[in-house]
């Protein structure tokens, strides 16, 4: 008997279980199919509309009990109401992706630990897959603020976070007494920091007081050379 999938374990809305499986070679495997009554919503307009026809996806989700998980889903094709046809909005999954939401952020995280070979190994994954999720994730959750924008700074931190272990590098720019991050750039170098700083306007950077660093030699050279009234910390 098909029950409907309890959003706290899965986190799949809108579907339910028709089976679930283990493989001879150990992957669990979810079919799930839409659940009619699930209202259906234009992506673009976000009004109710109308059903085209019915597509099926196989997800990657995260390892079930110590095994390869995969979840098949049935999403609609909608009717828009500028006259495409377009697939439905799902928590589960983005749109042309095959692995999950969550299965993507452990990928990114696990890229802040281990080099990205490790995390292929270690999912499964193809490292060329492993390396643009944690790419497109980093770029879709950390934000892009306008250096030109921002005021009443005092005290500030640097620091850089590599995209994998070793290598590919980004500089991480934190308001420390909001205990904020407000910007990222690509790379580690005195140049990258710079273009931050000579962004700011010219009240905000002088109201600076002090900037937080590992003492890296690039960003001390930064900081003596867009700050020079500011401590380093």
């Amino acid at each position: 008997m098909s029950t409907s999938i309890p959003t706290n374990i899965l986190g799949i809305s809108g579907q339910v279980v028709k089976t679930i499986e283990q493989h001879d070679s150990g992957e669990i495997v979810i079919s799930c199919s839409r659940d009619k009554r699930t209202k259906v919503i234009d992506p673009v307009s976000k009004l109710k509309t109308s059903i085209n026809l019915y597509v099926h996806r196989t997800i990657k989700d995260l390892p079930l009990l110590g095994y390869p998980c995969l979840v098949e889903i049935e999403l609609a094709q909608v009717n828009t109401h500028d006259g495409h046809r377009i697939i439905e909005d799902n928590s589960f999954v983005d749109l042309g992706c095959r692995h999950s939401k969550r299965l993507c952020r452990l990928i990114s995280g696990l890229c802040r630990h281990m080099s990205i070979s490790a995390v292929s190994k270690h999912l499964g994954i193809r490292w060329e897959t492993v390396k643009n999720i944690d790419k497109h994730y980093l770029h879709e959750t950390l934000p892009a603020l306008d250096p030109s924008a921002l005021t009443g700074l005092k005290h500030i931190g640097v620091d850089e976070v590599a995209r994998a272990k070793g290598h590919d590098y980004m500089t991480l720019v934190y308001d420390m007494q909001e205990g904020h991050l407000i910007w990222v750039g690509t790379g580690r170098t005195a140049d990258v920091f710079s273009s931050f700083l000579k962004q700011l306007p010219k009240e905000t950077a002088q109201a600076i007081q002090a900037v937080a660093m590992d003492m890296g030699p690039s960003y001390q050279k930064s900081v003596r050379e867009n700050l020079p009234h500011a401590e380093l910390l």
